[in-house]
């Protein structure tokens, strides 16, 4: 009796041994796997929306096998490289394409801006012929020899059908095949912009009435003087 209870107490000790190798021996595999997979994951992650190009901050694209970093087929080991340099440098290479999108926006915004400006509207074509009126060749002269070298271009309002169009842009180009010979061919495109403006009569009246009406430039009399006595 006493022997088969030592015989069972051994197998019992032997049975413990052999789970507790087994369950250290699987927690240190699956250790060693998570930290695998992060480490694949963290470089497949930090590189994967870029292509490496000279002179910029891209760290190149890394997929599940390979890294791509536009220079041929790369090994597991130089991807999970590119990741951990690109950890290292964030967020600098998103700044470039962070300042681009910026700047586009101001270039869209100034081009909008001088195409209001070089913009002939209703008020500088004659009504019915839609010849150019006197305000119209002036601004059309300072657009040509004033303006920047490379805003030089004039923007006509549509009319109310193609042919009012098409005459107003012919009317330009005629006007200005008069001009001196020394002027640059220009460029005259049509617009949707609505010219915003007035007729040079009714804006002669408001200066002419702001003149007649504005007091005259003298100093007030000194009242304090009188006052005192």
């Amino acid at each position: 009796m006493p022997t088969l209870a030592f015989e069972q107490y051994a197998l019992r000790r032997e049975f413990r041994k052999l789970t507790d190798w087994w369950t250290h021996t699987m927690r240190f595999q699956s250790i060693a796997l998570l930290a695998l997979i992060v480490a694949a994951q963290a470089g497949y992650v930090s590189a994967q929306p870029y292509s490496c190009n000279p002179g910029s901050y891209n760290t190149g694209s890394c997929n599940a096998g390979q890294c791509n970093t536009g220079h041929g087929h790369r090994g597991f080991g130089f991807c999970c490289e590119a990741g951990y340099h690109a950890n290292n440098m964030w967020p600098n290479q998103y700044i470039p394409t962070a300042r681009c999108a910026v700047n586009s926006a101001y270039t869209a915004m100034v081009n909008n801006g001088w195409r209001r400006q070089n913009l002939l509207g209703d008020y500088h074509f004659e009504e019915g012929s839609n010849e150019l009126t006197t305000a119209g060749k002036l601004k059309s002269k300072w657009i040509l020899t004033q303006a920047p070298q490379d805003r030089r271009n004039i923007y006509v309002q549509r009319g109310e059908t193609e042919s009012e169009t098409a005459s107003r842009i012919a009317a330009v180009h005629g006007w200005a095949s008069n001009q001196s010979p020394n002027l640059e061919p220009m460029l005259v495109n049509d617009t949707h912009i609505v010219s915003e403006g007035h007729t040079a009569g009714s804006v002669d009246s408001i200066f002419v009435g702001f003149q007649t009406n504005q007091p005259a430039p003298v100093l007030a009399p000194d009242t304090s003087s009188s006052a005192g006595n």
